[in-house]
């Protein structure tokens, strides 16, 4: 919670294209894009392929990309008595490029009435470069004070940032954390279901789940993808059985 902040106006624009859902093959686009006056800006696009070969088979394939340039992305809210435009607090915005590529995979495959076969995968790389600091200058406005002009300062220090808002000022310096991301996770579900007899199922569940963290803030998608798929993954494990009694 914290002082309003206005938002420049801007412009928001959506589409969707189907193509005949009664064939094997059936095709989806949707995306959408918007622009503010500021220059932040969004395009998502999200292309979906579903396959039915037979009846009791289905694949589909649904990769999504999401690019995002915003001047305004929360960073950090730092405690400062001196600064009373904004209520005792700073409150630390920058400038995000983030880029997301993400896909969800799902195979059903019916065996026959009795097992069943589903699989799900999630790949999933998002990288945030964070530049151009600053701190909202009064509420209810849009307006600024960036660090690194008008006499403040701004350092890499270490992991972080150190900040002196006024330079010579009386009002303490002060750090945070770098923000810079580089996620990368690859999320895969097995469910295998077998009626074993009538009312009696058994259930076998493999989950695996892999996570990268490296190079945040530089995207490559070589050098990611295969920091994805090599990272060192958890495996789970789980079998149930039910059993019907005829009393």
């Amino acid at each position: 919670r914290g002082p309003l902040l206005r938002l420049p106006p801007g412009y928001w624009i959506e589409f969707e294209a189907y193509s005949d859902s009664r064939k094997p093959l059936v095709f989806s686009l949707n995306g959408e894009m918007s622009r503010r006056k500021d220059g932040t800006r969004e395009f998502n696009i999200g292309p979906q392929l579903r396959w039915k070969p037979r009846s009791n088979v289905s694949l589909s394939v649904h990769p999504e990309v999401d690019f995002l340039h915003t001047y305004r992305q929360w960073v950090a809210n730092v405690d400062d008595a001196l600064n009373a435009a904004t209520y005792g607090k700073r409150y630390v915005f920058a400038y995000l490029n983030e880029k997301v590529l993400s896909a969800e995979i799902r195979l059903n495959w019916i065996f026959n009435p009795r097992a069943s076969l589903q699989a799900y995968l999630q790949p999933l790389i998002a990288v945030g470069k964070y530049s151009e600091f600053k701190e909202l200058a009064q509420p209810a406005t849009y307006a600024f004070n960036h660090y690194g002009r008008d006499g403040s300062t701004i350092a890499r220090d270490g992991e972080g940032y150190t900040v002196d808002p006024d330079g010579e000022g009386p009002a303490p310096a002060f750090t945070f954390a770098d923000p810079d991301f580089n996620f990368k996770s690859l999320r895969g579900t097995v469910v295998f279901r077998w009626e074993y007899r009538p009312g009696s199922i058994f259930y076998f569940v493999w989950t695996q789940n892999r996570q990268d963290f490296a190079n945040p803030g530089d995207f490559d998608f070589g050098r990611d993808l295969g920091d994805m798929i090599s990272a060192k993954g958890d495996n789970v494990f789980m079998l149930k059985a039910t059993y019907r009694f005829n009393l």
